[in-house]
């Protein structure tokens, strides 16, 4: 059978078309958009001690144990939160220091070993020390012998999280007592330093730091 070559040129044209046709169909609209500005900031952490920031140095000296009999008193800090996100406060007793600064007659008679070097002094554990927190009572029945001056940071830690909003504080003291009946001799010219270490730490931190 022979087909009309005009009638298939007409063909092919139409094929052509077609296909065109198609392709066309397959288009779409676009639009873009381009949002500007966008900006990543870090938080801060920052906390200060009574108003200080840094390493605080707010010493405080008891003198001349003993001539009052009973040994009563404290000490608070306000620990404020100066920075944007909030922070888990964390505290303990640091560098403690017993010291027995020398050994007179009647110390000698009651602490036999007070003029061996290095010897710690005795009047850190004859001092019972309550940690408060706002006022309310969270350690208790500690010294601040060698042996329970570690002691301080995981009790802190095994309280619930203590929390500090951005702009907040909370009020941390210290308060020590011993009636006259605690001590003796043994604890003539004996002292004992220590530093009072605070941590904030951002309260969702995965891991927290050495402290």
């Amino acid at each position: 059978m022979k087909i009309n070559r005009k009638i298939l040129i007409s063909l092919l044209v139409l094929a052509s078309f077609g296909g065109a046709g198609f392709a066309v169909t397959r288009a779409f609209f676009t639009d873009r958009e381009t949002v500007t500005g966008s900006k990543f900031t870090v938080g801060t952490l920052d906390m200060a001690v009574g108003n200080e920031n840094g390493t605080i140095s707010q010493p405080f000296v008891v003198e001349n144990i003993g001539a009052s009999g009973d040994i009563n008193d404290g000490k608070t800090w306000e620990i404020k939160n100066v920075g944007t996100l909030p922070g888990r406060l964390f505290f303990k007793f640091a560098n403690v220091v017993n010291a027995e600064n020398g050994c007179n007659e009647p110390e000698k008679i009651i602490d036999t070993t007070c003029e061996v070097a290095n010897d710690p002094g005795e009047v850190g554990q004859k001092l019972k020390f309550t940690v408060k927190l706002d006022d309310e009572e969270v350690i208790t029945g500690k010294t601040l012998s060698d042996a329970d001056a570690v002691t301080y940071g995981p009790a802190w830690n095994s309280l619930p999280s203590v929390v500090i909003a951005p702009g907040q504080s909370k009020q941390v003291g210290i308060e020590w007592a011993a009636s006259e009946g605690d001590y003796g001799n043994e604890i003539q010219s004996d002292s004992v330093a220590f530093d009072a270490a605070f941590n904030l730490v951002q309260i969702n931190a995965g891991t927290i730091p050495a402290f």
